[in-house]
């Protein structure tokens, strides 16, 4: 059986819901930010809080101005606090784990890159790169109070009523908030020069990128290990030492993540997504899945 393209929901950016704090540009940015108003309230949890992975459609620029979140972004957990800013690329899986009751956050949102101008080819080829394996950055409070006086100068020109230039004023707003943004990157890279190559992060980082491409069809570590000239036993030790999990949970964890999906598509039977999974039979299948989540597939499809 064909699986389908992508059986996670995706989240597109005219999507996002009005915390009363949203202004839209067409269907190309929106700005929203929950500043002065509780994370409890019903439109800001709806907007930081889901109750199963989604696809990003769009990228999307977090700033954390105080307090702390939780958030999981391909299978990876992330903490943001003050002036921590993450950048989430499109087709990005992601979940919002936790956020503290006084946590401000501010979000950028563009499904565009017209915004920033298309002709820095080789700035943007290297924004996406840097923020596809390093995707949470923490800057200084003077640049985090540079870019909030940029958003809300955005913010005031897309509320300004018959103000026909807003396209040119935001897009040059956006270009100075880009240009920052690869300034951070380039203090990052350069600190990190200072810094002795860890062997051992590396091999974790290939190894994640293996199981990511091959999750569905392997799930021992002898495949892993060949790939990257290894024994499986050394492998092991090192992804234990570099994460504090052992591989297996890894494998593991995109397995399911891929089976909670498919089970909450709609789409098909428990035993078509033990197929999907290439778990030799439904029995199989249903252990490997209560054993990880804690309950059976079907009960988890049905709940």
């Amino acid at each position: 059986m064909k699986k389908e393209d992508s059986p996670f929901r995706e989240l597109h950016l005219l999507m996002l819901p009005d915390t009363g704090r949203t202004l839209m540009y067409k269907d190309e940015l929106v700005l929203v930010d929950n500043i002065g108003i509780s994370s409890d309230t019903d439109s800001v949890s709806d907007f930081i809080e889901t109750s199963y992975p989604f696809k990003l459609t769009f990228t999307l620029a977090l700033f954390c101005l105080c307090g702390t979140m939780r958030v999981r972004l391909n299978l990876k957990e992330y903490v943001l606090g003050k002036n921590d800013v993450l950048v989430i690329l499109p087709g990005s899986i992601g979940e919002c784990l936790e956020i503290g009751t006084d946590t401000e956050i501010v979000a950028i949102g563009s499904s565009t890159h017209r915004l920033i101008g298309e002709q820095q080819t080789s700035l943007s080829m290297a924004f996406l790169k840097f923020f596809t394996s390093t995707p949470l950055i923490h800057i200084s409070q003077k640049d985090m109070e540079e870019s909030m006086s940029l958003y809300h100068l955005m913010r005031a020109k897309l509320e300004q009523p018959d103000y026909a230039y807003k396209l040119e004023a935001v897009t040059g707003y956006l270009q100075v908030l880009f240009y920052n943004g690869y300034q951070w990157i380039s203090d990052y890279n350069r600190k990190s020069l200072q810094r002795v190559e860890n062997r051992q992060q590396q091999l974790f980082d290939d190894f994640l990128e293996l199981v990511q491409a091959h999750y569905n069809e392997h799930r021992c570590m002898t495949f892993y290990a060949e790939k990257l000239c290894l024994t499986p036993k050394y492998l092991s030790q090192v992804i234990l030492e570099v994460s504090d999990r052992h591989a297996t949970d890894w494998i593991r964890d995109y397995v399911i993540l891929d089976a909670k999906a498919l089970l909450k598509s709609g789409k098909y039977t428990v035993q078509q997504v033990g197929d999907l999974l290439n778990f030799s039979n439904a029995s199989f299948f249903g252990k490997y899945f209560k054993a990880a989540v804690g309950c059976t597939p079907r009960k988890y499809m049905l709940g």
